[in-house]
């Protein structure tokens, strides 16, 4: 059943000062903290009773004589729906940041023009350690693999493992497993950059465990992402 925003401001409330008080909540109180009437809160949380949301009971005070009060308690399905709204919440918040850190890398792959991609590179070496986001991490890891490959594009003995590159074909979830144990080749490359391949290998379980968990859409996106990639340096 879906709430207004209005109703999931009271609801969210209702559910923080019970949590705080661990005990059931006087209208009153939520009223107090949205800063609006008693008789507002009291018919907005008799509406999320009748949708199954909240429960009410009348209570005695402990020490006070005199009428019992009437106060409100979440119900489960109050918790699992602001759990599933924060879930939300925050799917929309990674992609909006996924979306940001692409447009930034491929901005800086056109304004390198195929010169340098080290400043690239560096930025995506320090990050990497502290990114959170599954999605954003695989993202960085397989943008700092091709461009340590890039470096090596000229070298002999990298020339067989560079070719795998260009023959990833159509996107697809193979090139990123692929690239998962590209760290390792990396390492036996002779003038490979040590700092790189260091930190990419010492990574790469980490990975393969991030690309595990990433759903079919989100390694379908990264897969297209790599070979944006690949086009922009020419590969």
């Amino acid at each position: 059943m879906k709430l207004s925003s209005r109703q999931r401001e009271f609801l969210s409330q209702l559910l923080d000062l019970y949590h705080k008080a661990q005990a059931p909540v006087h209208y009153s109180n939520v009223a107090r903290v949205l800063d609006v009437r008693p008789v507002t809160a009291y018919e907005m949380l008799r509406l999320l009773e009748d949708k199954g949301f909240v429960k009410s009971e009348m209570i005695r005070p402990k020490g006070h004589q005199g009428r019992s009060l009437l106060v409100f308690s979440p119900t489960p399905k109050a918790q699992a729906l602001l759990t599933e709204l924060a879930s939300d919440v925050q799917d929309v918040e990674n992609k909006e940041a996924w979306e940001q850190s692409k447009a930034s890398i491929l901005e800086a792959l056109e304004n390198a023009e195929g010169q340098n991609y080290q400043a690239l590179l560096d930025t995506l070496l320090l990050r990497i350690p502290g990114r959170q986001s599954p999605l954003l991490f695989v993202t960085d890891m397989v943008t700092a693999t091709i461009l340590t490959f890039y470096e090596l594009r000229d070298r002999a003995g990298a020339r067989k493992i560079f070719a795998s590159l260009r023959r990833f074909g159509p996107p697809g979830w193979a090139v990123l497993y692929s690239l998962a144990g590209f760290s390792l080749a990396l390492s036996l490359v002779e003038k490979a950059n040590r700092r790189a391949t260091t930190l990419l290998l010492s990574h790469a379980q980490q990975f393969r465990e991030h690309l595990d968990h990433l759903t079919g859409g989100e390694k379908t996106q990264v897969s297209d992402f790599v070979q944006e990639v690949l086009k922009a340096l020419g590969l």
